[in-house]
Formats: structure tokens, sequence, C-alpha cells
């Protein structure tokens, strides 16, 4: 369901926020499964036309926002049952792929991808939606893409190091593994 509504979402001629609204609440009942989710939204953005981008980008930021604001309101913190996800997991799983989505926004050479990243960075900013080492690299993406770097998944979206960084403030250690096959499997034109 979820994917199917994304899909939806991000090919529709114009963003519909009703459309947006039923995705978010999707994604939120199903939380639990936030791998799948990470995975789905990293897969759909990747095989989307560049004209379909910045709708794909509408997506992240509802999603990263309305995680951030459930977390916040909640007191949610990463739950250390290994496979079951919650708004926290969701947003630490969101950090292994944020990076790939900005590159992929700031590289496709489009003035309006480009202005969007950089306004949604903005509100992420001043919501305190992700850590603040995060907000910076991402900052950093945007200030200083260089010229002869095209496209976003030129390295892969999370390191061995990230994985086990993340396993470690997840107390989630069965992803170690699967996040790194799948960064390998899903992603094979990175080496």
């Amino acid at each position: 369901m979820f994917e199917a509504t994304l899909k939806e979402v991000v090919q529709a001629k114009r963003l519909s926020a009703s459309k947006m609204t039923k995705l978010t609440e999707i994604a939120m009942k199903s939380l639990s499964h936030d791998t799948e989710l990470v995975l789905v939204l990293f897969k759909t953005h990747k095989g989307l036309a560049p004209s379909q981008k910045v709708s794909s980008l509408y997506v992240f930021d509802a999603l990263v926002r309305a995680a951030h604001s459930y977390v916040v309101k909640h007191s949610i913190v990463p739950d250390s049952t290994p496979g079951k996800g919650n708004a926290a997991t969701f947003l630490a799983k969101i950090e292994g792929i944020v990076e790939g989505l900005f590159e992929d926004m700031i590289s496709s050479g489009a003035p309006e991808a480009q202005e969007k990243t950089k306004k949604i960075l903005d509100i992420w900013i001043k919501a305190n939606a992700l850590p603040p080492a995060m907000l910076k690299r991402l900052g950093g993406i945007v200030k200083d893409k260089p010229a002869d770097q095209k496209g976003a998944y030129r390295r892969p979206t999370m390191s061995w190091s990230l994985s086990v960084q993340f396993a470690w403030r997840t107390h989630d250690f069965s992803h170690v593994l699967e996040m790194r096959i799948r960064t390998e499997f899903l992603l094979p034109d990175l080496r």
C-alpha cells in the first residue's frame, strides 16, 4: 500500500496535498517496518525521472517532519527489539540515505531541484529534524557540491562503519549485515 501510494504521489503531474497526507498516514502506521519504508523511498527516488525528483524530496520532507514531530511529542527512543521499528529508528535509517538524496538533488543541474533542496534543509535545521552533525553534512553538500561530481550514487549511501554506528545507536545489530548487503547489491555500480 505504501509503495503504490508513494508512486502515485511522485509520478503525478502536480503534487496533491491530500495524497501526501494519505501517504504520511500510511507511513506513520507502518513505522514498525521502517527498513522496508526507507528502502522503498530510496529505490523509488533512484528510479524517478529528473522532473519527478522534487516531488520525491517533498515526500522525504513530509515523512521526516512527521516522524520527528512524533518522536518529540511522545519522547520516543529507538526500540531495542531487533526488527521492530518506530519513528526514532525510521529517522536513524533515513540518515543513512539522506546524503545520497541531497547529492542527487544538487547534482541534477536543475535550478528548481537545487533551490528546493536548500529550502528543505533550512526547514530541517529550524525544526532540528535530524541530528546536528547530519544537518551540517547536508549543509556541506548543498554549499560545496563539486561541479565535476555528477549523480547521487557515486559512493555508497551507508558505509560499513556507518552501518555499525547506526546499529550501536539503534541497538539493532541485525540490520548491520542487512544494510551492508543491501548497499552492495542494490547499488552495484558504486564500486
